[in-house]
C-alpha cells in the first residue's frame, strides 16, 4: 500500500531527483507504470522548509517583514510624518485608509437611515424601493441645509466619494511601499471616475445637482432607463456602443486567458515548455504573450468605462438628441450626388 502524500506548499524537487526516481521511491513503481491520463499531484518538502502551504515553505509571520514596510506614503512625502502608517492585523490602514473607512461608515449610515430604516415601506421592501432624491432643480449648485430636500443626497454622495477616492489612494500608498507600478490604483480610479461623472462632474457641467442620479436599488435603475429616453434613442450614442464593446471584449479576453491557464495547468509535457504561447501560435499564428494579454484586457476594460463616462457626460450637455446628432453624416460632401 502506497504511503500518503506529504502535503506541503513547496513544490520543487530535491536536487538530483527526477520524476522517475521519485515515483520509484514513494510508490514502489516505475514511471512507465504511472497512468499518463492523470497529472502528478505529489509534493516534496525542501530541506529546512516548514510544513506549510505558503509557497516556499515560509509562514505568514516570516513573510510579514517583507510587506510591512514603514514610510513611503503620500502623507509622509508631503508632511514628513504619517501618524496612520500602521497595520491592523494583515491590513494596512494609512491616512487614506482611515478616511475611506470614515466615508464608508458615515455614508452607509445616512444611506441606510434614509432608505431602509426611514423609508415608507417595511424594511425588506425599503431595501429595494427606498430612495434618496437629489436636490430640486431650483437649488442649482448650492449646498442644501440640513432638513431641506436634497441634503441627505448631498451628504451621502460626499461620504461615498470620500470612501472611493480614499480607497484608491490607499492602493497608491501600498504600491509605493512595495515598489510596484500604479496599475491597480489607476484601474480602480477609472472605475471611480464613473461615479464622479454621474454625481459630480456632469451635474456641475449642467449647473444643477438635480442632474445626479437617484440613490436606491430600484429607483436608480428607473433613472437609468429614463435617462436614455430623455435623449431620444440612446442606441445612437456612439460612446454607449464603444462602452458595451469594452465590457464584452474584456470579459471575452478574461475567459480566453483563464481557460488557457487552466488548460496549461494540466500540461504533462517537458518541464519549461512554453505551451501557452504554442497553443495560440497553432490557433492563429501569433501569441500576444503573458504580459500582453493582461495589458490588452486592462485596456479593453478601462476603455469601456471611459467611453461610458463620455456617453453620460455628453448627454444633455452638448448633445440633446442622439438621433439628430448623426445629421452631419448625411451632409458630408461625398454624399452630395448620391
Amino acid at each position: 500500500m502506497a504511503r500518503p502524500l506529504p502535503l506541503a506548499g513547496a513544490t520543487r524537487q530535491r536536487p538530483g531527483h527526477t520524476s522517475s526516481q521519485r515515483l520509484e521511491r514513494e510508490f514502489g513503481m516505475s514511471a512507465k507504470a504511472k497512468d499518463p491520463r492523470f497529472p502528478d499531484f505529489s509534493f516534496t518538502v525542501e530541506e529546512g522548509a516548514r510544513a506549510t502551504r505558503v509557497p516556499g515553505g515560509r509562514t505568514i509571520a516570516e513573510l510579514e517583514p517583507e510587506y510591512k514596510i514603514k514610510g513611503r506614503t503620500t502623507f509622509s512625502a508631503l508632511f514628513r510624518y504619517d501618524p496612520f502608517d500602521f497595520w491592523v492585523g494583515p491590513f494596512y490602514v494609512g491616512f487614506w485608509g482611515f478616511l475611506s473607512v470614515l466615508g464608508a461608515i458615515f455614508g452607509s449610515y445616512f444611506y441606510l437611515s434614509a432608505t431602509v430604516f426611514g423609508g415608507p415601506y417595511s424594511i425588506p421592501q425599503n431595501f429595494f424601493a427606498g430612495r434618496i432624491d437629489p436636490p430640486p432643480a431650483e437649488v442649482g449648485l448650492a449646498l442644501v441645509s440640513p432638513g431641506q430636500p436634497g441634503f441627505i443626497w448631498q451628504i451621502t454622495v460626499f461620504f461615498a466619494t470620500l470612501a472611493f477616492v480614499g480607497w484608491m489612494m490607499r492602493q497608491v500608498d501600498i504600491s509605493m511601499k512595495l515598489n510596484m507600478g500604479y496599475h491597480i490604483p489607476i484601474a480602480f480610479g477609472v472605475a471611480v471616475s464613473a461615479w464622479l461623472v454621474l454625481q459630480i462632474i456632469r451635474p456641475i457641467a449642467l449647473g444643477q445637482w438635480h442632474e445626479g442620479f437617484v440613490l436606491g436599488v430600484m429607483p436608480h435603475l428607473d433613472w437609468v432607463s429614463n435617462f436614455g429616453y430623455r435623449y431620444n434613442n440612446f442606441f445612437y450614442n456612439p460612446f454607449h456602443a464603444i462602452g458595451i464593446t469594452g465590457l464584452f471584449g474584456s470579459t471575452w479576453l478574461l475567459a480566453c486567458h483563464g481557460s488557457l491557464i487552466l488548460s496549461a495547468a494540466q500540461y504533462r509535457g517537458p518541464e519549461g515548455g512554453d505551451i501557452e504561447n504554442v497553443f495560440f501560435r497553432d490557433i492563429q499564428y501569433y501569441s500576444i504573450g503573458e504580459s500582453g494579454i493582461h495589458r490588452l484586457g486592462l485596456i479593453f476594460a478601462l476603455g469601456g468605462i471611459l467611453s461610458a463616462d463620455l456617453c453620460i457626460l455628453l448627454s444633455g450637455w452638448p448633445v440633446q438628441d442622439w438621433v439628430s446628432f448623426w445629421n452631419f453624416w448625411n451632409n458630408l460632401p461625398w454624399w452630395s450626388n448620391v
